[in-house]
């Protein structure tokens, strides 16, 4: 068993608001495509993101490929909010740029 990292995120407790995406702007309700609705969750787990906890609820989000090896990759709701938010984060600059 590898040691608990201390988590950057401020609690891991913390319960997420959704992306501006996630808003349906004329009723103010979590669309269809809410960022939660979008994954199927596994009650236990290991994150390999950010938090590295262990036995929380994880969702599988992609494959991960790392000197020539390959493995599932998983992320609980703290570290995929994260990881959403700094996508849209840099979506968002590039938007800025080509729009010059």
């Amino acid at each position: 068993m590898y040691p608990l990292r201390p988590s950057p995120l401020p609690d891991p407790d913390i319960v997420f608001r959704p992306t501006r995406r996630d808003i349906d702007p004329s009723t103010g309700e979590p669309t269809a495509h809410a960022l939660w609705d979008r994954h199927e969750w596994q009650p236990y787990g290991e994150c390999w993101l950010w938090c590295g906890r262990q036995n929380v609820e994880v969702t599988w989000i992609g494959p991960v490929r790392s000197s020539g090896m390959h493995a599932s990759l998983y992320a609980c709701r703290a570290c995929l909010y994260e990881l959403d938010q700094r996508v849209l984060d840099a979506n968002i600059r590039w938007d800025a740029r080509t729009a010059r």
